[in-house]
């Protein structure tokens, strides 16, 4: 009878395990699903193919341009995928219309699943036949078919000024890339995701308004965009999932990077979340007071000088004073760094610090009768 009541424990014991284990298979089987579906939630609905009727496509020529285009299914909605200027040699401003067949346009440039269709594979110089298929390549607005990582870049677009109807939603990746004449861009107050890319390489852009829309913003928006100032903003209460616009500061919160200083910020204190810094971020600044949360592990300031902790690499010159003795901390100075508008006129550096080529420049370009003095000689 014991071992009877024994195996029968035994027996209970083995099924009230199989149980557990088999509802945490079916746990398992619905996080994933549900991881999925969300996955899939994450592509915005204009952003499929099948939202778009890409069996017939409409072209229209206004103003030099034409402009190359799709309707929606239900033809609610437009999306300009390309355009194409019909004089190469004048200097255009583009003013992007507003509605194509009476459908309000919402979204401009190629889209993640247009890619897999359309782009062909890039050679990259340097690369054996085998690894030049991997890559990928970008179309531009303009058509043209781009690699950034690898100097593939556009023929030369003549584009002064681009506005966007209001419309707007959606700017796909890479979409105004390498147009280095452009100056200006009115964004359209509604658009809420800035793809990866965008203005990657505009580096005479020098105006951009940004509106509190914005909800997605790919990285590098804004590389090599060496002229612009600021982001003219409408609010400084911008915050979100990805961006924030906080304490005179544009931040992506996915890349931890600070991405732009406002022009007209004099004081500012780097949040502990930030990581990285754009070299452009303080570009056109005047600082006065520049402090760094106790918390961030990689950023630091000590003497006017904002500097990356681990390299111990000078990153910014801000504040007041006519003559600096560059801190004891800093080791090395690269010709990214930023100094501040305020007129220095005697600069000592450590003879701790590493020379580099240019390595000056930053302190001579707002400083012309500037003297330097390293390792107790004068340099310049």
């Amino acid at each position: 009878m014991i071992d009877g009541r024994e195996n029968k424990s035994k027996e209970c014991d083995f099924m009230k395990v199989k149980k557990i284990l088999v509802s945490m298979f079916l746990l398992f089987l619905v996080l994933c699903l549900k991881s999925n579906v969300s996955t899939a939630a994450e592509v915005s609905t204009m952003e499929r193919l099948d939202y778009w009727d890409i069996t017939k496509e409409y072209t229209v020529a206004e103003q030099d341009v034409t402009y190359h285009t799709y309707l929606s299914k239900d033809k609610k909605e437009s999306w300009i995928f390309k355009a194409d200027l019909l004089n190469k040699e004048k200097m255009l401003d583009i003013i992007i219309p507003q509605k194509i067949e009476n459908a309000p346009v919402v979204m401009l440039g190629f889209i993640s699943e247009f890619y897999n269709i359309y782009v062909p594979k890039l050679k990259i110089p340097g690369w054996d036949d085998k690894n030049m298929e991997e890559w990928e390549g970008y179309i531009t607005f303009f058509g043209d078919i781009i690699e950034p990582w690898h100097g593939v870049t556009p023929q030369k677009v003549n584009v002064n000024k681009i506005i966007m109807p209001d419309s707007v939603e959606t700017i796909g990746k890479a979409a105004f890339s390498y147009v280095s004449s452009l100056k200006y861009v009115y964004l359209s107050k509604q658009i809420k995701e800035i793809n990866e890319f965008v203005f990657v390489g505009c580096k005479n852009l020098e105006k951009i308004d940004f509106p509190i829309s914005v909800q997605i913003l790919g990285t590098k928006v804004f590389q090599g965009c060496k002229k612009l100032a600021g982001l003219n903003h409408e609010t400084k209460n911008l915050k979100n999932d990805t961006l924030t616009f906080s304490g005179n500061m544009v931040i992506n919160q996915t890349e931890k990077t600070l991405i732009q200083v406002m022009p007209d910020a004099k004081k500012i204190t780097i949040p502990k979340s930030v990581k990285w810094i754009e070299p452009t971020a303080f570009k056109n600044t005047s600082i006065k007071t520049l402090k760094v949360s106790k918390k961030n592990k990689y950023f630091a300031v000590h003497k006017r000088c904002l500097y990356r902790k681990a390299e111990k690499e000078l990153v910014y010159v801000f504040g007041k004073g006519s003559t600096l003795t560059l801190s004891k901390k800093i080791k090395e100075i690269s010709e990214d760094v930023v100094v501040t508008k305020a007129k220095l006129k005697k600069l000592i550096i450590s003879h701790k610090v590493k020379r580099y080529n240019n390595w000056k420049k930053p302190f001579v370009k707002n400083n012309k009768k500037i003297k330097i003095y390293y390792r107790g000689k004068k340099i310049h």
